[in-house]
């Protein structure tokens, strides 16, 4: 083998491995952004008066109008998309916790538990003046839904 043959060898298995990464990191965040949309939207389903203030029926906006951010070194994620109605459009932003265990998303996600404890949930929703406010969606919580977040709970996700 000559040099050259080695160089390319060595370029083509990087290449490789950026691509392998890359599709992990996509594969990871779009899990991520599932689990994530799924528990929210449960959330919004128990709120009735977000449901009449965008109308019936109600679709997720657009994929490229929809966030997904990660602090705490990937221990908390932060999700924000659009719900469409027939009377209007809002906003619906979801943080959630994860359980420790696999430091990777991927792995977290697949191989292990993949559970995400929703912190927070909001509805931008309008407001005197034309401006908008945040409501919670944290209001309806039912424990099969989701557990109330306690300051262990707190402390484990962010510790």
């Amino acid at each position: 083998m000559s040099a050259r043959s080695n160089v390319r060898s060595g370029l083509g298995g990087l290449a490789f491995g950026a691509v392998l990464y890359i599709a992990g990191d996509t594969a990871s965040d779009l899990i991520t952004y599932n689990k994530l949309h799924g528990q929210a939207m449960q959330l919004v389903r128990l709120d009735r008066y977000l449901i009449q203030m965008v109308g019936e029926p109600y679709t997720n906006g657009a994929w490229y109008n929809a966030t997904l951010a990660f602090s705490h070194r990937d221990k908390v994620a932060h999700c924000t998309f659009q719900l469409q109605g027939s009377k209007g459009v809002t906003d619906i932003s979801v943080k959630a916790g994860r359980k420790p265990g696999y430091r990777s998303n991927i792995l977290y996600n697949t191989i292990g538990t993949g559970t995400w404890d929703v912190l927070s949930c909001q509805a931008m929703v309008p407001s005197k003046g034309g401006l908008v406010k945040a409501r919670s969606l944290m209001l309806h919580i039912d424990t099969a839904l989701s557990r109330y977040v306690t300051p262990r709970l707190l402390v484990q996700v962010l510790g």
